[in-house]
């Protein structure tokens, strides 16, 4: 079996999970603040893989229905009245979809960045910080997990920075699915491959940081599409 179709076979099992879960947590099954079931427990449930359960999660987080509080558990989030508009997992399962998605973050973090050279304060360079630590010391682990909530944190706290709240809300509603490689396990599968990806994607984190952290929204604006073009790039060969 090709990685593609395995690709394919855990998207559509893991779908199926994340549809059981919503049902049961619509229906008050689990209430918020409840926790689910624990990785090794959902893997016995379920009969699936780990990689089925972490991608489940990651969708369910995605869209806001549980959070993870790492060394917990997860738990059930308070749920909004209604969505009028989701963009699930199940809809960014082919590469296009995937790449439509970078060209959408290149347009809207371009703008998001140059805001926030301008707009930055402490408590946004201090958060952009931490999650560049968080991300480098996740470099060396084996799950692709840590760099990927590393990744997204660095992102929103750019978001927050620029002092939009409407660029903060809609990276959050998007969720962990505008890093690529959580969509993508091609990079996963090899650790070399993967280790070199992730040493450009912190040193091009740092380059965006130092631009942002000198107040110079044009180059923090070029390092930004430079980033994300990169990916495009990345994920187009």
């Amino acid at each position: 079996m090709t990685d593609l179709a395995k690709n394919k076979n855990t998207v559509k099992l893991s779908h199926a999970i994340v549809e059981q879960f919503i049902e049961q947590i619509q229906s008050g099954h689990y209430k918020t603040g409840d926790k689910i079931p624990s990785e090794l427990e959902l893997i016995t449930q379920f009969d699936v893989s780990r990689s089925v359960i972490r991608e489940a999660v990651t969708e369910l987080r995605s869209l806001g229905f549980v959070e993870t509080r790492h060394g917990i558990g997860t738990f059930v989030k308070e749920q909004p009245d209604a969505q009028s508009f989701l963009l699930s997992n199940a809809s960014l399962a082919t590469l296009n979809d995937i790449l439509s998605l970078l060209e959408l973050r290149i347009s809207l973090e371009t703008e998001a960045v140059f805001l926030a050279a301008e707009r930055r304060q402490p408590q946004h360079l201090e958060k952009m910080q931490r999650a560049l630590h968080d991300f480098q010391q996740h470099i060396h682990s084996s799950a692709l997990d840590g760099t990927v909530l590393a990744d997204y944190h660095f992102h929103i706290a750019i978001a927050e920075a620029s002092g939009n709240q409407y660029f903060v809300d809609f990276l959050k509603y998007l969720g962990e699915k505008i890093i690529p490689r959580a969509r993508l396990r091609s990079i996963e599968l090899n650790p070399d491959t993967r280790l070199d990806y992730l040493n450009n994607v912190h040193l091009e984190h740092l380059n965006i940081f130092k631009a942002i952290l000198d107040q110079d929204a044009a180059l923090a604006r070029q390092m930004m599409r430079a980033h994300l073009g990169k990916s495009l790039k990345k994920f187009k060969s």
